[in-house]
């Protein structure tokens, strides 16, 4: 029931007169939460900043106020430097997880390691590699020196191939090319048809005959003369009983040393020498070849085990004109192919 007295008693309570005139008090929402303080974190920009670089700026506020957490066995409140960042965090900016990234790179060097032990058992199918390294078994004074050789043969001394033997004596194989100058390799060889092509390409050049295609006949060119000779060597070795314990590369880098020859003889011509010099190297060249040939190709044509007690044995005699004629065999291939 309602006292007049009590409310007389408690003025507090009672509201203001109202004004007519006057606006009712405005009543301010009290917050329920604490107001987080920005000011350490996040500076005001200024209004004649661009956006864009308002923007930069509070990124940058916003890496340095909350740093990354790190991943692994790293815990919550430790630092990762950036060198000691486990590698599978770069998988999270392509939208995959560790374990994910992992079995992938897994699968994929599995794969390549897969494939380049098949392609390595099947190309030694067909090539021996270890052989193969030992005729590119070179240095810089070894392929002066056979230059040297190749060119002036004459007074060089002695002639047989060094060889590598065990500890009980036995002989294991011969040595390479740069342990043993009398020692065939493929370097020299190869750098020689090279540039042979190439030269080609350059006189016909100068003659205003050039065509790409000269490059591909003369390449092939140089295959099919190797090619000739070996099977020309291994014929006369099968018909003459001869023992060939050489190896086919053996063959093969002899046959192209004459292209060094062949490469001074277009040197000679291509700097506009005259005719009869031209000619005198050629014949100059062709006949080192040729010596060189006989006296290296000696332990091929006519090994110590194939050699009777007397020396005026027909079946000798037979195997040295056959070496006689595949040093001839060089002059001849050299005049087609410097002109």
């Amino acid at each position: 029931m309602y006292n007049p007295q009590s409310y007389q008693q408690h003025p507090q309570h009672r509201s203001p007169p109202m004004n007519t005139r006057s606006p009712p008090p405005l009543q301010h929402p009290v917050p329920q939460h604490p107001i987080p303080n920005f000011s350490q974190g996040v500076h005001q920009a200024s209004p004649h900043m661009p956006h864009q670089q308002q923007q930069y700026q509070q990124y940058q506020q916003q890496q340095h106020a909350f740093p990354p957490q790190p991943q692994g066995n790293y815990g919550p409140s430790m630092a990762t430097p950036p060198q000691q960042q486990q590698p599978g965090n770069m998988y999270q900016f392509s939208g995959l997880n560790d374990p994910t990234a992992q079995i992938g790179m897994q699968f994929a060097g599995s794969a390549v390691a897969q494939g380049t032990a098949y392609v390595e058992r099947n190309f030694n199918r067909w090539v021996d590699m270890p052989t193969l390294r030992h005729y590119f078994n070179v240095n810089n004074l070894y392929v002066m020196s056979k230059i040297k050789l190749i060119l002036f043969p004459w007074r060089h001394s002695p002639w047989s191939r060094a060889v590598t033997r065990s500890e009980t004596g036995q002989m294991e194989g011969f040595r390479p090319p740069r342990e043993d100058i009398n020692s065939p390799d493929l370097y020299i060889p190869v750098m020689a048809i090279v540039t042979y092509i190439l030269l080609c390409g350059l006189v016909a050049g100068q003659q205003g005959s050039f065509h790409p295609e000269q490059l591909y006949v003369a390449g092939w060119t140089s295959i099919g003369v190797i090619f000739s000779e070996l099977v020309f060597t291994r014929l006369g070795c099968y018909f003459l009983n001869i023992p060939f314990e050489a190896s086919m590369l053996d063959l093969v880098a002899y046959s192209g040393y004459k292209y060094v020859c062949i490469i001074v003889s277009d040197l000679v011509k291509l700097f506009g020498a005259g005719k009869w010099l031209s000619w005198m190297v050629f014949i100059y060249t062709s006949l080192s070849v040729g010596f060189f040939l006989l006296r290296s190709m000696r332990y091929v044509i006519l090994p110590d085990a194939a050699a009777g007690p007397s020396t005026f044995n027909p079946q000798r005699k037979r195997r040295m004109w056959f070496l006689l004629m595949i040093a001839t065999l060089q002059i001849v291939f050299m005049f087609a192919l410097v002109n």
